[in-house]
């Protein structure tokens, strides 16, 4: 790892148009590793920053070097330059502790060393708030990538009502054509956009597919040079649109590490660690290391510690989940000119289940343990059915339950909260 005076310097020479591709590979895995962040005004205070200027920092020592907000964005887009297509939005939201990650996704794809050795398809699942967008934002700019795929990324959402002609529309005129809308139908959009994708080499990136039939679509979609990325909540829906590979397409993105989950409390509310680190460390383990949750965690806190009463309360109402779900998820998520709750982002799941799994699944949060793991013994004597297993197989297929081993499955500590929710009228 490179030492933090060495980090500063290649950063200085890339600011000043002097870098060499040595400099730019170590300032790339540092911005990722979330050993460099752009800090301004109180966020800085704790950990390298002032209270008036914006500067970049280093997560292990205190080192700091001066940069204007304006100045450290273009010098992001300089060194994470946007493919060309159709880009997912470069990630606001810090990335730590996900080199793994980027890797073994890479190596789905087959493009660790630049260069795929057949046609290939990545599918990324993992819990509501794990990550999977941020993820793929990244890789999309990934140098790596780049050179396998020079012809650039076509990117989209899909949500759970997805505008398909629309969607294949924008791809079509993203490679030069104006008139997919016109087309009768998704399936022959499609077609159409094969066509033009044909002697292409791009990566296609579909986000948080929600129906396996819509993600087939764009398997249908891919030219024979192409690379396929989903990312998914839904278990289900990966294994579906994994085939026959299913151990080989789909990685399970999971939670951070304790280590990586501290980092990034430090850099999101430095002064509220600096002060309450064993109550911190407490808190990310009883917020099971989910990203969502700790941006928001972090948030609620740094804006209580303001008002100079202490958080100790609000710690203990974060811990039990309720404070989390309540409030509003980070800006990255805004939709249709809001920015949801965290409640309503996870409802985006619950709704989809009939009326029984729901309330099925509303009984696992009232019972549940900490760590919330129960065999399906205990889920039968809960539910009250002669049969617990088709109401387990739909909770693990919707991404609200996860297999643990032998008999026993788990719920996420904020899907609990969820869950508890649902139960108050």
């Amino acid at each position: 790892m490179i030492e933090p005076n060495e980090l500063k310097a290649a950063l200085e020479r890339l600011i000043s148009g002097g870098a060499t591709d040595d400099d730019r590979r170590s300032v790339q895995s540092a911005l990722l590793a979330g050993r460099i962040v752009h800090a301004t005004g109180e966020r800085g205070v704790g950990i390298g920053g002032d209270a008036t200027g914006a500067v970049i920092i280093t997560g292990d020592v205190k080192l700091q070097l001066p940069l204007p907000q304006e100045a450290y964005e273009a010098f992001r887009k300089k060194l994470f330059p946007a493919p060309q297509g159709i880009p997912p939005p470069f990630p606001d939201l810090i990335f730590i502790g996900r080199e793994e990650a980027v890797h073994e996704v890479k190596s789905i794809l087959g493009t660790s060393h630049g260069a795929a050795t057949r046609q290939r398809t990545a599918i990324v699942r993992g819990w509501p708030g794990v990550g999977k967008t941020t993820l793929v934002s990244v890789l999309a700019r990934d140098p790596d990538v780049a050179r396998t795929y020079p012809d650039g990324v076509l990117w989209t959402s899909l949500e759970q009502k997805p505008a398909l002609i629309s969607i294949l529309a924008g791809w079509g005129r993203a490679l030069g054509r104006e008139d997919l809308l016109r087309a009768p139908s998704p399936e022959r959009a499609a077609e159409q956009v094969r066509e033009l994708l044909e002697q292409k080499r791009m990566l296609l990136i579909v986000d948080d597919v929600w129906e396996a039939s819509h993600g087939a679509l764009f398997i249908g979609v891919r030219g024979h040079d192409c690379g396929l990325l989903f990312t998914t909540r839904l278990t289900e829906v990966a294994e579906v649109l994994a085939l026959d590979s299913l151990d080989e397409q789909i990685y399970k993105l999971g939670a951070l590490t304790v280590e990586d989950a501290m980092k990034l409390m430090l850099i999101l509310a430095p002064a509220v660690v600096g002060q309450y680190p064993n109550e911190c460390r407490e808190l990310v383990n009883d917020l099971e290391r989910l990203p969502l949750a700790l941006h928001v965690a972090a948030r609620l806190l740094t804006v209580e510690s303001k008002y100079g009463w202490g958080v100790s309360d609000l710690l203990r109402d974060i811990r039990s989940g309720a404070a989390i779900i309540a409030a509003e998820a980070p800006a990255d998520r805004i939709d249709s000119g809001r920015i949801p709750t965290v409640s309503a982002l996870l409802k985006k799941s619950t709704d989809m289940l009939d009326e029984h799994t729901r309330e099925s699944f509303a009984y696992l949060g009232a019972f549940a343990p900490k760590p919330a793991t129960f065999d399906s013994q205990a889920m039968k004597a809960v539910w009250q059915v002669e049969d617990a297993r088709p109401t387990i197989r739909e909770l693990v297929g919707r991404g609200l339950l996860e297999p643990a081993g032998a008999d026993r499955f788990q719920m996420h500590a904020l899907l609990v909260a969820h869950a508890r929710s649902l139960l108050v009228p």
